[in-house]
């Protein structure tokens, strides 16, 4: 296979290019057009899970991939929260948090990079056990993965149940509530999880600082 282009890097590649198409879903204007918003939002967080576990499952762990995957699960991640906080179904601190978390990780992730270390992978900046499961581990990311997908689908699919609840009341209005509650409790444990994984990066990020100046 040609160099970079790897299974991991065409699953990273193939998610970031489905949330432009979950965006115009999302806004479009039938009710169908939003179950499948729902659909897409579930299948771009399983995509996020694949293409790490085909990195480790076939030995394809590069500086790319890693860049990659960061800065697509950036880019999916800021304009889903945006999308929900848009639609009244999250508020809007949450996407305030995800995004500042993310530009605080990256800018770290950024500076190690330029000194020969990626976020994941053997050339990981992580250099505690702790800082490495938390950041990386499978359970980490599966977990986190899952919160994900089940917010953002979750969400999307009660907004629908609710605009149906309008046009046709079949629909319990109570158990319509109770689904966009749970979802939004979710998202909110998913913000949660999103700052304990960005708490090894800045620690360990600032010891790496550090080290440099100490050397400089």
């Amino acid at each position: 296979m040609v160099a970079g282009i790897t299974w991991p890097n065409i699953v990273t590649v193939t998610r970031l290019s489905m949330v432009f198409l979950l965006v115009m879903l999302a806004y479009g204007d039938s009710i169908w057009s939003r179950l499948l918003a729902a659909l897409v939002a579930v299948l771009v967080i399983i995509g996020d899970w694949l293409d790490g576990h085909l990195a480790r499952k076939l030995h394809q762990s590069t500086t790319l991939g890693s860049v990659l995957d960061v800065a697509a699960d950036r880019i999916i991640e800021n304009v889903l929260w945006i999308i929900l906080a848009d639609l009244d179904l999250v508020p809007i601190w949450i996407p305030v948090i995800v995004i500042s978390r993310g530009i605080l990780t990256d800018s770290i992730r950024g500076y190690a990079l330029s000194l020969g270390y990626s976020g994941f992978g053997k050339k990981t900046m992580m250099k505690s056990r702790i800082g490495r499961f938390i950041t990386g581990s499978p359970i980490m990311r599966t977990s986190y993965a899952i919160l994900k997908a089940f917010s953002y689908g979750w969400l999307l699919l009660f907004a629908v149940l609710d605009e149906v609840l309008v046009r046709w009341p079949v629909v319990a209005t109570a158990w319509v509530g109770t689904g966009l509650a749970i979802g939004y409790w979710c998202a909110i444990v998913a913000t949660i999880v999103c700052i304990v994984r960005g708490i090894p990066v800045v620690v360990e990020g600032f010891k790496l600082i550090q080290g440099e100046g100490a050397h400089a």
